[in-house]
């Protein structure tokens, strides 16, 4: 009856995500993740992006946009996205 999506999101705000679906078929899901700034130290290796993000996603299915629901537990996005 629905598609599911989770994305890992761990450090984003989530009242600075923006998810849109447009065409009944296309899933985009935007934000930014805060640049990580450690006090008096340097880098070495950072393996975790910073600054806007943006992805899009081709559903398999048409959707309603206007039911979709939206959870953000423990930096999971988890996003229920009932069939047309």
């Amino acid at each position: 009856n629905a598609v599911y999506a989770e994305l890992d999101l761990p450090a984003v705000d989530p009242a600075k995500l923006d998810v849109t679906v447009t065409e009944g078929t296309r899933l985009t899901v935007a934000g930014e993740r805060p640049t990580a700034e450690p006090g008096g130290a340097v880098w070495v290796r950072q393996e975790r992006p910073s600054g806007r993000f943006s992805r899009e996603f081709t559903l398999p299915v048409l959707v309603d946009a206007d039911k979709v629901e939206a959870r953000y537990e423990h930096g999971v996005l988890k996003l229920t996205l009932p069939k047309s």
